[in-house]
């Protein structure tokens, strides 16, 4: 973390331990010994039982008190040289306070124990998981088998467009809180979620575009915009699964929870395999059923043309 005055400790390839002092000024640290804001004496380390231990003695210097907050963190070595940590799961919630003289420890983000930036990151993924994630594919759902039954229209067209507005509007707040989160966190980059983020804002914002200029039915132009509009919707529910797992891997929370998303997914995938086959069933039925009423009314025995007295007559050519 950049400002951070760091212990550094870790055991040479010749087994021997190293350990030293290491301001950190910017996110491209190499992690150089050089001296701390404060005075360290006494600097030791062990490495027992795959846990390294370091000991310090801190000079307090006057009106810094005596609480202070820390942040550990573990990475590779490259030779006897330190690498960069994870930034995610534990990594990034490796943080609490100390107070030097009581040796009292807790959590840096208060009661709870949660920081204010594991907060964002949870409201952001809870946005995301919620919009893209469920109202988008539920949106979807809801217009392609709703409409085929007379009895549901308008109300699948209303239903389709709350959907799918009250995802993009929840969706673009936990998207605005993700670039926040970026911002806050210039040395910490997760470039295929970012991207693929992005991305989906801009299809998104173009879908709700789309809808403004949308032609009517009998508009001859209407079976492109319906092709444009059926695409950018069904890229826009991968991107988003693709992006909430992506979120699954850096927030890394407990396992219950991307448990809970990938069944929500799964029940939504059923629903729709059923609704699938349900309605080509409807379809080809009604097919069937038109193709019957065309030939009968082509044949002359049903309402048009039906000769009472004589109804194979129009097959017969007139011989009984």
């Amino acid at each position: 973390m950049a400002g951070s005055q760091a212990l550094v400790a870790f055991q040479q390839s010749d087994g021997s331990m190293r350990v030293y002092t290491s301001p950190i000024k910017d996110y491209t640290t190499q992690l150089a010994e050089g001296k701390l804001s404060f005075p360290v004496s006494d600097l030791s380390a062990t490495y027992s039982n795959n846990e390294i231990i370091i000991f310090a003695t801190l000079g307090l210097q006057n009106g810094t008190g005596t609480t202070m907050n820390q942040v550990w963190q573990e990475g590779q070595l490259s030779g006897n040289a330190p690498t960069a940590h994870a930034t995610s799961g534990d990594n990034i919630r490796s943080m609490g306070t100390l107070n030097v003289l009581s040796g009292q420890s807790g959590s840096a983000g208060g009661a709870s124990g949660v920081s204010s930036k594991t907060k964002k990151r949870n409201i952001h993924g809870l946005l995301n998981a919620i919009s893209w994630g469920i109202l988008m594919p539920l949106g979807a759902i809801i217009a392609r088998y709703l409409r085929v039954f007379p009895s549901a229209d308008p109300a699948w067209f209303y239903l389709h467009v709350t959907c799918q507005t009250s995802a993009y509007i929840i969706g673009v707040s936990g998207w605005a809180t993700g670039i926040r989160l970026g911002s806050q966190s210039p040395g910490i980059q997760f470039t295929g979620h970012r991207v693929i983020g992005i991305i989906l804002f801009c299809v998104a914002t173009l879908q709700v575009i789309a809808l403004l200029v949308r032609p009517k039915k009998e508009h001859k132009h209407r079976i492109f915009w319906n092709i444009y509009h059926h695409s950018l919707g069904y890229s826009i529910i991968i991107l988003g699964i693709i992006n909430i797992f992506k979120g699954f891997d850096i927030l890394n929370p407990e396992k219950k929870w991307e448990r809970a998303y990938t069944a929500i997914i799964i029940i939504l995938a059923i629903v729709a395999a059923v609704l699938e086959a349900y309605t080509w069933f409807v379809v080809l039925k009604r097919k069937k059923a038109a193709n019957t009423e065309k030939m009968t009314n082509g044949n002359g025995y049903a309402t048009n043309g039906t000769n009472e007295h004589y109804p194979y007559r129009g097959m017969t050519n007139g011989r009984v």
